[in-house]
């Protein structure tokens, strides 16, 4: 009796320690700095704004830094890419892509912190992979919730295999659907 009480309890304490958005994620997710452009910041900046007045009573006060990814790198304007990436906690996915003979995208992602309602600098860090959507993550020296991204994002309408209908599909804050839309989701 007393054995299956213990095995039940290390199952409970496990799956409480992977459940997707909780806990914290303490491998260091940068591998290098960024500067994303003016104009890059400005819309993050006005598009976290929105994010967290909708959502800070879902998450609370803490942490205090949320990490939004403001823009995409290509692996040529990252030097020494291939020593960062050995060196790198969390790079597995990368070698994954490289595999499948896909140029894996990289990811600015910028700090903003929610007392200041503003990103900590014109800094970010390059991301190979990202955490979950609402988890809280390192990047650098920083703890932060990460909440995904902040870009401006084309996609292609394709048809619905159920009743022809016509669907998009995106991760992103903001979509601009090839006829020139764009609306916000």
């Amino acid at each position: 009796m007393g054995r299956a009480v213990i095995v039940c309890a290390l199952l409970l304490f496990s799956v409480l320690a992977v459940s997707p958005g909780q806990g914290v994620d303490y491998r260091d997710f940068a591998i290098d700095t960024c500067y994303p452009t003016a104009n890059e910041i400005h819309l993050a900046e006005e598009r976290t704004r929105s994010y967290w007045a909708r959502n800070a009573a879902r998450f609370g006060a803490e942490p205090r830094f949320l990490a939004v990814e403001t823009s995409t790198i290509f692996s040529s304007e990252i030097q020494d890419l291939g020593i960062k990436l050995i060196h790198s906690q969390t790079a597995s996915s990368y070698y994954n892509a490289r595999k499948n003979a896909v140029n894996p995208s990289l990811r600015c992602v910028m700090i903003f912190d929610v007392k200041a309602n503003r990103f900590i600098g014109n800094q970010g860090y390059v991301a190979v992979d990202v955490p979950q959507k609402g988890q809280v993550a390192r990047f650098s020296t920083y703890l932060a919730r990460y909440v995904g991204t902040a870009r401006w994002c084309i996609i292609k309408k394709a048809r619905c295999p159920l009743g022809g209908a016509v669907c998009t599909a995106s991760s992103c804050s903001v979509v601009i659907v090839m006829e020139g839309v764009s609306f916000p989701i």
